[in-house]
C-alpha cells in the first residue's frame, strides 16, 4: 500500500478525535457540523477502499458491530472499592481527625469532588490503546462493556497529548458513566414518540444502556462519562497525587469533574461541601453528594484499606429527595438467613423520577422508634438514592383509632411463611425463624447458591427455585446434585389450572451447571453457601489464604483475629494508665502494669503472625500501648465464619460435600501461583460458547495451570481458547497470529 494513503488515513483519525475531544470533553466545538460530516464520510470512504486499515481504534468502529450473545466477566487488576457515606458534616470532621490520627506527624490537604450519580466504570489502556471496559460488578470482578463504551465519544480510544517515552504501558481510568440531563430529555421525547415506555431517571436510563447486548443501539443513547480515579497503572509519568491524576487524565484526552476543591482543613472540607452544593443544580448531570479525598497517594498506601472501602475517603451525602403518602400496611418478608423484615406497603408516590409503593421499615425496634403506624401519613426518601425508605410521620394525620406496630400480634409468634417460632436476635436488632427449613429461606438461599457471582448455575431463579422448594425436590443446595432429568422436566412452574412444564432443554441446562460447579474454586463455593455477613469480596479474600474448607473450618488466621479482638477489649478495661483503672498503691500499679504488658506482647505476637501472612498491616508502633493495626477481615465476619463451620448447618454441609466428592480449592493450593505450570506466564482469551464447560470453568483450569486470562486480544496475547460462534477475536487473534485452541485441544493439552 502506497504509504500516502496510510499518512492520509492517520491524520484524518487523528483530526477526528482531536475535534471529537473539543466537542464532547471540552464542550468548544472547533469545526461546523457539516464540515466534520465531510471529514468523517472522508474516513468511510478510505476504510472502505482500503479495509486493511481498519483497527478498534478507528472512529468508525465507535457506531456498534455484531450483538453479543452474553457479557464475559472481568477480573479488576485492582479492586473497585466502594465509599463509606455519611449525611452528618460533624462526621465528615471526624473522619478528617481520624485520617490525621492515623498520620499523626503529616500536614494533610484534601480534595472534595462531586458525585456523579451514574454507573462505576473502569477503562484500561494498554500500550495507550483502549482495550477493555468493564463496570465496578461485586468490586472484584464485573461485565465486559467494552464494545457499548467503544460508542461514547468522550472516551477516548487511545491516550492523547503525551509522548511516546511518557506512554503508560497500562493505565486504567476510573470513573461514571452518566446520561446527562439535557439527553435524558431528548431520550424520553423521542421514545415517548416511538410509544415507548419513558425511563425513570438518567441513571435508570444509563444502566439500561450499558445492558444492552447490542451496541448498535447504545450508540443511539446520550452517554456521556466523567473520570476521577485510577486503577493499575505501569510505568508513564509519575502520578501522585489526587490533584496531579486530574492533570493526568485531562492530558490523555478525559473528561473530568469541572469543579474541585483542594482544602488543608476540616472547615475548608465543610464550605466546598456547601459551595459544591449551591451550584451542582446547574451541571448538565445529576449528583448526589461530595466526595472527600486525601490527596497524596503515598499517604493513602501508609492507612490502607478496610475490606469494602479506603480509609483515605469519605462519601458526603446531600439530603435526599423526600415525597408524602399513605401507609396502607405493614407485611414481612423473609430473608434467606431467616431474617424477619417488615416492609410498607404505600399509596403509590412519584420520589425522584419513580413510582414508590414499598418502602423497607427495617426492623420492629425501628418502627417503634419512630412510632409507625397502619393508616399514618408518612414522609419517605430514597435512602442513598436507591433504596426508599420511611423517614417520618406526620402525626397530624394520624387516625385517632390507630394502633403501635406489634410484630408478635401480627404474626402470632410465628414465621408468616412456614409458622415455625420465631427469635429475636439481640446482636442484630432483628427477629429470625429459627426453622432452618423454612421454604422462604430455603428458595432464596437456594437462589443465592445459583447467582451468577457464586457457583452460575443456569435456569434456575427465583420461580424455579421456589417450585423446587414447594414440590418437596431440594432442601437444601445441595440437594441440586441429586435432582434427575425426568424430575426437572417434568415441573410445573405453573398450577394444577394452568401447567407449564420446565422442559428437557432447560433441565439439561440446569443439570449440566450443576455438574460444573464442581470443579469452581473455593471463593465461589464460601459466597454460594450464604454464610453471614461473609460478602463476595471476603469470600474471595479468604479463598487466598485457605486452601480448602476444612483449612478454613480451623483457621487459624480468624481464630487469630477473634482472639485479638479479645484481647483489646481485655487491654482496654486493664490499662494502668486509664483514669478508670487508677492503682490504689504502688504495688498494686506494678502488678497491673506487669499484666497489660503481657497482654501487650500478646497482641503484638499474634499481629507479627498475620503481618507475617499478609493478613494484617501495622500502621503505627506504639511502644507502651498495642500496635496500630488492621486486619482483612474484622472480628464480627471472622465470628461468624468460625460459628458457622461449628454449627449444626456448617457441619451437615461439609459432610455433604465429602459424600458428594466436591472439595474446592483456594488460591493457595496448587500450581497457580508458582512458575511451574502448564501456562506458566501465559495469557489467554476465551471467545465464543463452550460447550463441555463454563467460562468460568475454563479460566479456573487456566489459571490452575500457571496461566492468565484477559479479555481483549493483542500482540501480548499468547493463546486464543475458542468455542462455537467465535466472531472477531477470532479474526483478530488470526490476523495476529496468536495460538488458537479449540475445546478438545485445551482439554488434550491439559490432560
Amino acid at each position: 500500500m502506497d504509504n500516502s494513503i496510510k499518512q492520509l488515513y492517520t491524520s484524518l483519525v487523528e483530526e477526528i478525535f482531536r475535534y471529537d475531544r473539543a466537542y464532547y470533553v471540552d464542550a468548544q466545538p472547533a469545526i461546523s457540523d457539516q464540515d466534520y460530516d465531510r471529514l468523517y464520510r472522508e474516513l468511510l470512504d478510505l476504510e472502505a477502499s482500503h479495509p486493511e486499515l481498519i483497527t478498534s481504534c478507528s472512529p468508525s468502529q465507535r457506531v456498534g458491530g455484531e450483538p453479543l450473545e452474553g457479557f464475559d466477566t472481568v477480573q479488576h487488576a485492582l479492586p473497585m472499592m466502594s465509599l463509606d457515606n455519611t449525611y452528618s458534616q460533624n462526621e465528615v470532621r471526624e473522619f478528617i481527625d481520624r485520617v490525621q490520627k492515623l498520620l499523626p506527624n503529616e500536614e494533610l490537604d484534601w480534595v472534595v469532588e462531586p458525585k456523579a450519580d451514574g454507573i462505576a466504570i473502569s477503562l484500561r489502556y494498554e500500550d495507550g490503546q483502549f482495550t477493555v471496559g468493564a463496570t465496578r460488578g461485586d468490586g472484584v470482578s464485573g461485565d465486559d462493556v467494552t464494545e457499548n463504551l467503544r460508542t461514547i465519544r468522550s472516551i477516548p480510544l487511545h491516550l492523547q497529548s503525551i509522548t511516546e517515552a511518557d506512554l503508560p504501558s497500562v493505565f486504567e481510568a476510573r470513573g461514571e458513566v452518566i446520561m446527562t440531563r439535557s439527553g435524558f430529555e431528548k431520550l424520553n421525547s423521542m421514545r415517548e414518540t416511538d410509544g415507548e415506555s419513558l425511563f425513570a431517571n438518567p441513571r435508570n436510563a444509563t444502566a439500561g444502556s450499558l445492558k444492552q447486548l447490542d451496541s448498535a443501539l447504545v450508540a443511539k443513547r446520550p452517554l456521556d462519562i466523567v473520570l476521577y480515579g485510577n486503577g493499575e497503572v505501569i510505568g508513564g509519568p509519575l502520578v501522585d497525587s489526587q490533584c496531579v491524576l486530574f492533570e493526568a487524565l485531562g492530558k490523555f484526552g478525559f473528561r473530568t469533574p469541572k469543579h474541585i476543591w483542594n482544602c488543608s482543613s476540616a472547615e475548608q472540607v465543610v464550605a466546598a461541601i456547601d459551595e459544591l452544593d449551591r451550584i451542582r443544580e446547574s451541571f448538565d448531570y445529576d449528583t448526589d453528594g461530595a466526595v472527600i479525598k486525601l490527596n497524596r497517594f503515598d499517604l493513602r498506601d501508609r492507612i490502607g484499606v478496610t475490606a469494602k472501602a479506603p480509609r483515605w475517603a469519605m462519601a458526603y451525602k446531600y439530603a435526599a429527595e423526600q415525597a408524602q403518602t399513605l401507609l396502607n400496611s405493614i407485611t414481612i418478608q423473609v430473608g434467606r438467613t431467616g431474617t424477619l423484615t417488615p416492609v410498607a406497603e404505600l399509596e403509590p408516590v412519584l420520589l425522584d423520577g419513580s413510582t414508590i409503593s414499598r418502602a423497607t421499615l427495617h426492623n420492629d425496634e425501628e418502627i417503634s422508634r419512630k412510632d409507625i403506624r397502619v393508616g399514618d401519613t408518612v414522609i419517605i426518601e430514597k435512602r442513598g438514592d436507591v433504596i426508599p425508605a420511611v423517614i417520618s410521620v406526620v402525626k397530624d394525620f394520624r387516625l385517632s383509632d390507630s394502633k403501635p406496630f406489634d410484630i408478635l400480634s401480627i404474626t402470632e409468634n410465628r414465621c408468616p411463611d412456614c409458622g415455625g417460632a420465631i427469635q429475636k436476635d439481640r446482636e442484630f436488632v432483628a427477629w429470625r425463624c429459627i426453622n432452618h427449613d423454612c421454604p422462604a429461606q430455603a428458595a432464596q438461599r437456594l437462589e443465592h447458591f445459583a447467582a451468577r457471582t457464586a457457583l452460575d448455575i443456569e435456569c434456575l431463579g427465583e420461580i424455579v427455585s421456589d417450585k423446587l422448594i414447594e414440590r418437596n425436590l431440594v432442601c437444601s443446595p445441595l440437594d441440586l446434585f441429586d435432582l434427575t432429568l425426568e424430575q426437572l422436566r417434568s415441573l410445573n412452574l405453573g398450577n394444577a389450572d394452568e401447567p407449564r412444564t420446565f422442559g428437557e432443554k432447560n433441565a439439561i441446562k440446569l443439570i449440566e451447571s450443576v455438574q460444573r460447579s464442581r470443579s469452581l474454586g473455593l471463593d465461589k463455593w464460601l459466597f454460594a453457601l450464604a454464610i453471614p455477613e461473609l460478602g463476595r469480596t471476603t469470600a474471595s479474600l479468604l479463598a487466598k489464604f485457605h486452601k480448602d474448607f476444612a483449612s478454613l473450618a480451623t483457621s487459624e488466621i480468624l481464630n487469630n483475629v477473634i482472639e485479638l479482638d479479645k484481647l483489646n477489649e481485655r487491654a482496654v478495661r486493664v490499662n494502668p494508665r486509664s483514669r478508670k483503672n487508677k492503682p490504689t498503691s504502688e504495688s498494686d500499679r506494678t502488678e497491673r502494669e506487669n499484666y497489660y504488658t503481657q497482654i501487650v506482647d500478646q497482641i503484638t505476637s499474634r499481629v507479627d503472625s498475620l503481618v507475617r501472612l499478609g493478613f494484617a498491616s501495622v500502621t503505627k508502633e506504639n511502644g507502651y500501648h498495642p500496635p496500630n493495626y488492621t486486619t482483612e477481615v474484622g472480628p464480627s465476619v471472622a465470628r461468624s465464619v468460625m460459628n458457622w463451620f461449628g454449627s449444626t448447618i456448617g457441619c451437615e454441609t461439609l459432610e455433604r460435600l465429602i459424600e458428594l466428592d466436591i472439595d474446592p480449592k483456594g488460591s493457595e493450593q496448587g500450581p497457580s501461583n508458582n512458575d511451574r505450570g502448564l501456562y506458566a506466564g501465559k495469557i489467554f482469551v476465551i471467545t465464543g460458547t463452550l460447550s463441555g464447560m463454563s467460562r468460568e470453568e475454563a479460566k479456573a483450569k487456566i489459571e490452575a495451570n500457571g496461566g492468565k486470562t484477559t479479555t481483549s486480544v493483542s500482540k501480548k496475547t499468547d493463546y486464543l481458547l475458542a468455542g462455537e460462534k467465535a466472531g472477531s477475536k477470532l479474526q483478530k487473534a488470526e490476523l495476529l497470529g496468536v495460538t488458537v485452541l479449540d475445546e478438545t485441544a485445551f482439554l488434550s493439552q491439559i490432560d
